[in-house]
């Protein structure tokens, strides 16, 4: 296991603009979803940019969890901190994600499926990346987070991004007047 945080670790430099990070973790969330090619497709691929912060960062998906289990609670202040992080962080790498997306379909890792405005469907050409890199170890934390994160979060794949963000951000105390659909 430590081997694997200690691979990853050298991947990484500065996570939000770690075009390795942001890709590794794309290919994850489109398998994940089963967002493939000839399966379905992500509905507005701007949802990507805070599910990478969910997929490698579990006490998130517990912070989601926990109030969706106990609505009535109030988060506390530390949770909602971190909350607040991660959807600001979020905010900031949709630029990032837009540029990754395009070079990812221009490299065929990725097939857009259809366009509308600024919102993309995309899904992953499984046929580009190696069987060995959906399924090896090195990913497996991401991939239980990713399912996880499905089990809670029913229907991401095709839920409107205003949607995604108050249950996963909204409801839990980010105010939403931050993004603008």
């Amino acid at each position: 296991m430590k081997e694997n945080e200690s691979t990853k670790k050298r991947m990484m430099f500065i996570k939000s603009e770690d075009y390795n990070f942001l890709t590794y973790n794309i290919f994850i969330i489109l398998n994940g979803l089963d967002c493939v090619e000839g399966k379905s497709s992500l509905k507005d691929h701007r949802k990507i940019s805070f599910l990478i912060d969910f997929i490698s960062n579990g006490k998130l998906i517990d912070i989601i969890e926990k109030h969706l289990k106990n609505p009535n609670s109030k988060i506390n202040e530390v949770d909602r901190e971190l909350l607040s992080q991660s959807f600001t962080d979020s905010l900031l790498r949709i630029r990032t994600i837009n540029q990754l997306v395009f070079t990812l379909t221009n490299e065929e890792f990725i097939i857009i499926t259809e366009k509308k405005l600024d919102k993309l469907s995309i899904c992953l050409n499984k046929q580009r990346v190696k069987k060995e890199f959906l399924k090896g170890e090195i990913f497996k934390i991401e991939r239980n987070n990713i399912n996880r994160l499905k089990s809670i979060l029913k229907r991401i794949s095709v839920l409107d991004i205003t949607t995604m963000l108050a249950k996963l951000y909204y409801n839990n105390g980010i105010p939403d007047e931050q993004f603008i659909s």
